[in-house]
């Protein structure tokens, strides 16, 4: 069911809407910007439904044909338009879903609303083809278009859109959802929460991970093995990342949590404040044997192989290159 209570955050963004809604001064076009899992598909289709709503308030009121229609996907006056390639939005996309339909009339209801997924994946061709139709569109058009990338856009498309960009979740505002909407600790929300760097999409997804635990889980002892290795252990320990290729970057990044957990251990000796702190009794341990400079060199060395693998460097290389500075820096 789509409702702006479900969107958790976005509050200024919820009320621009909301007000536009109200006011009637609603825009022919919209770009809603955000990284995936910041809910950009929830507001669009949020957005829609309200619109269409019989009720014509500011929220959708569920209960109409209208509001019951919608959350099937299957409302007649909203198209969502898809690619026919995988490499993206082409201009035929463009002409032949939206340009050959728009001055087509709504069939009932008040507006006729396209909602782009991808749209920044539109060539320029596809943009341009779209421009005309958002100079001169139709009273009862509304097109939202979704995307990764608000660069990607022509400045063209730009001038005649408004933007939209979904800001992370505060970790507060996460963690309460978290624990709200599943049974699980505090601990394993505070995890979620702060790993997601305010992605409620992705927050949501990992809190039911068995997967995600188990990762942390072969993290947790891949550090233990680097902290008591030597430079053979450790050119023999970088084949374990082979398990985790292709999620090398959440990898990374659960070890950018681990050492600042380590730190703030090592400083307050205290599990206040860890993102981590379920396992607060081997931060303690292996805190205990890690100087400051050792946490702060490993630290750096993850950071550094996080942009070197982003930039398509060689992996086993990278990997095997972290593990070895961090025993000659340290």
């Amino acid at each position: 069911m789509y409702t702006f209570e479900e969107i958790i955050g976005q509050d200024n963004i919820k009320e621009h809407v909301q007000s536009a809604i109200g006011t009637g001064k609603i825009s022919h076009a919209y770009i809603i910007d955000g990284e995936k899992g910041m809910g950009k598909k929830l507001l669009a289709n949020t957005f829609a439904k309200t619109i269409q709503c019989e009720k014509k308030g500011i929220t959708p009121c569920n209960d109409c044909v209208s509001c019951k229609t919608f959350d099937t996907l299957n409302h007649p006056d909203t198209v969502y338009v898809k690619p026919s390639k995988k490499t993206g939005i082409g201009v035929g996309d463009i002409r032949e879903q939206i340009n050959g339909d728009i001055h087509i009339k709504p069939y009932h209801y008040p507006y006729k609303v396209y909602i782009i997924d991808e749209a920044d994946t539109m060539t320029e061709q596809a943009q341009n083809a779209l421009l005309k139709t958002i100079e001169e569109p139709p009273p009862y058009a509304v097109i939202l278009l979704l995307s990764r990338n608000v660069n990607r856009f022509l400045p063209t498309i730009l001038s005649r859109c408004v933007v939209l960009k979904l800001k992370p979740v505060s970790d507060d505002k996460m963690m309460a959802h978290l624990l709200q909407a599943h049974d699980v600790t505090h601990e394993q929300a505070r995890l979620v929460a702060s790993f997601s760097q305010g992605n409620m999409g992705k927050g949501m997804a990992l809190i039911t991970s068995k997967a995600f635990l188990d990762m942390r889980d072969q993290m947790i002892d891949i550090v233990n093995e680097m902290i008591h290795s030597d430079d053979y252990g450790l050119m023999v320990l970088s084949e374990r990342f082979d398990a985790f290729k292709d999620q090398i970057n959440d990898f990374l990044d659960l070890m950018m949590t681990w050492f600042r957990d380590l730190l703030l251990v090592k400083k307050l000796q205290t599990d206040d404040l860890l993102i981590n702190g379920d396992k607060y009794k081997t931060l303690l341990k292996q805190a205990q044997v890690l100087s400051y400079n050792e946490i702060s060199v490993m630290t750096q060395n993850i950071h550094n192989a996080k942009d070197l693998l982003r930039y398509n460097s060689n992996y086993r290389l990278v990997i095997e290159m972290m593990l070895l500075q961090t025993k000659e820096n340290s």
